[in-house]
């Protein structure tokens, strides 16, 4: 499973307590590039912004030293320019320097916590998940150390590592950290957020796995609201939320309860796939014997024709699929009373026995 990237995190408060220090005249320029290195990056302009870093870290370390944390900072914003490009070979010794600068300085801890987040972001996004653990519960311990163990900044911690737990099916360590995590964004009024949606979105398959879907269901439905609000409602993992939450209610009868879930996957899908693949034909089957299931027999009869036309089209009419969709759709036709046609339909099917079929 992918986790969900974490954008590094830019650090500039260092930078201004020690100007604030330091007067010689070659802060104005450091600062001057600086802060051109930040407009240059926002607007896109990269290799702008990388020379610009690298003049100021050069003056930097000319006049304050190459281990003071100012030089730290800068350096470590180089390395997330160079991470949104993805340039990770670039960014990686970067962001170790900044690390262990900022740990040999007396009150610093906290900023090289924040560097191991971006670090571990970094060897995510390099597929070397056990080294992106291992800087998590680095910084994770310097948060505890400090005791901000449940501050916001912890918070980001905690979700990373459960990420990667989760990812490795490490789902008992993974559950913990996100029953803590929940816990600080519940307290920190953070829960309306992409990262405590997908926290609730993985602690909810987590629960989901084990059948637990009395505990399943509430998480995703807080998460689905949440990516509902944000505008998030198509990405890959809430499309699957949406698709067990309907199989929740509808394994549980609960068909009113399953019917928005079922018929908005439809919707995405359509968007994402085209109107004739098969996997549109899976969907609209579903949720057509949803609603026949429900009586809704005219809400079901157009998705039993779209599923049977795509089916027939790309599978041809004599694959069992198409053939048991068929028969489903002669059942829809003597609910209500159309017999003749039904008769059709199941002309069609008794020509030979039909084998089960995943739709």
């Amino acid at each position: 499973m992918k986790m969900k990237q974490l954008a590094p995190v830019v650090i500039c408060i260092v930078i201004f307590l020690v100007s604030s220090f330091y007067t010689p005249a070659e802060e104005a320029n450091w600062d001057q590039d600086l802060a051109s290195a930040t407009a240059a990056r926002q607007r896109g302009e990269f290799a702008v912004a990388e020379t610009l870093y690298k003049q100021a870290i050069a003056v930097q370390t000319r006049e304050l030293g190459a281990d003071n944390a100012a030089v730290a900072a800068s350096m470590n914003n180089l390395a997330v320019l160079y991470q949104d490009q993805a340039q990770f070979t670039q960014a990686e010794p970067l962001y170790k320097k900044s690390v262990a600068i900022w740990k040999q300085i007396p009150g610093q801890e906290m900023q090289a916590a924040r560097c191991l987040n971006n670090l571990a972001a970094l060897h995510h996004d390099e597929n070397m998940d056990a080294a992106a653990a291992a800087d998590y519960r680095n910084a994770l311990a310097i948060w505890e150390k400090a005791g901000n163990a449940q501050s916001a900044e912890a918070a980001v911690t905690l979700a990373g590592l459960a990420d990667i737990y989760h990812a490795e099916q490490k789902d008992a360590e993974a559950e913990l950290l996100y029953v803590r995590v929940l816990a600080i964004w519940k307290e920190n009024g953070n829960m309306e957020s992409a990262e405590a949606a997908g926290a609730l979105l993985n602690l909810g398959d987590i629960y989901h796995a084990r059948k637990m879907d009395s505990e399943a269901t509430p998480l995703y439905s807080k998460a689905l609201a949440t990516q509902e609000m944000i505008g998030k409602l198509d990405t890959r993992q809430t499309i699957e939320a949406m698709d067990k939450l309907g199989e929740i209610y509808s394994a549980a009868g609960s068909y009113v309860a399953a019917e928005p879930y079922f018929a908005k996957v439809l919707e995405i899908k359509r968007r994402e796939s085209g109107s004739d693949s098969l996997e549109i034909a899976n969907h609209a089957n579903r949720l057509a014997l949803l609603y026949y299931c429900e009586g809704k027999y005219a809400a079901a009869e157009p998705l039993y024709l779209e599923a049977l036309r795509i089916r027939e089209q790309n599978l041809g009419t004599d694959d069992p699929a198409v053939k048991q969709t068929m028969q489903f759709y002669a059942a829809l036709l003597r609910q209500e009373g159309r017999k003749n046609e039904a008769r059709q339909f199941e002309a069609l099917t008794s020509s030979r026995s039909l084998s089960p079929v995943a739709f």
